[in-house]
């Protein structure tokens, strides 16, 4: 990637340009939950989507990975964009995704408003009232959703890990262009 530049001093002569990289870089948090491996895969395929796209951008991305048991609310007020992928268990959120919410949730609380956000469900049954209840704690805190919920039924499949990872891509687009 090829940093751009701009002049930082005002008519200044030539010899003495100070130039400054303009370059940025931004962070993605990716918090899952997974036990059977499946959750996991499909944010490991929604990373590759997103370091896929780092030629055709002029931003620099850092994904960062967390066990929704280990995600804090200093790791979501360092992000850019968040990612949360958690399995169905029993019609709901994996517990663990339930833990992330409690343990972030005062200290994320009006302080990352507009956040973008995006959420992977791999559900047994249908998966709808998973991503109900998180789209609901998401939107409390005020975040930003950048798509629909990506919904795994069933087994994971070659098509699912596409929608990851161009889920992935679009949202390092989407993040250089500064759409969201």
């Amino acid at each position: 990637m090829e940093p751009r530049f701009h002049f930082l001093k005002r008519g200044a002569e030539v010899s003495e340009i100070e130039w400054q990289s303009s370059a940025m870089s931004l962070q993605v948090l990716i918090v899952y939950q997974s036990r059977s491996g499946a959750t996991l895969q499909l944010a490991e395929s929604l990373v590759a989507g997103i370091e896929s796209a780092s030629d055709l951008i002029d931003i620099e991305i850092t994904t960062v990975k967390r066990s929704a048991l280990l995600g804090t609310s200093k790791d979501v007020r360092s992000a850019d964009a968040l990612v949360i992928a958690t399995p169905e268990h029993f019609g709901s959120m994996a517990g663990a995704t339930k833990v992330f919410f409690e343990e972030i949730w005062a200290g994320c609380l009006d302080q990352t408003q507009g956040l973008p956000w995006q959420l992977l469900v791999k559900a047994g049954t249908d998966g709808a009232q998973t991503a109900e209840g998180v789209q609901k704690l998401a939107k409390a805190q005020g975040w930003k959703q950048f798509r629909p919920p990506l919904l795994v039924v069933g087994d994971l499949t070659e098509t699912a890990l596409n929608s990851a990872f161009e889920l992935g891509q679009l949202l390092a687009a989407s993040l250089d262009n500064e759409l969201i």
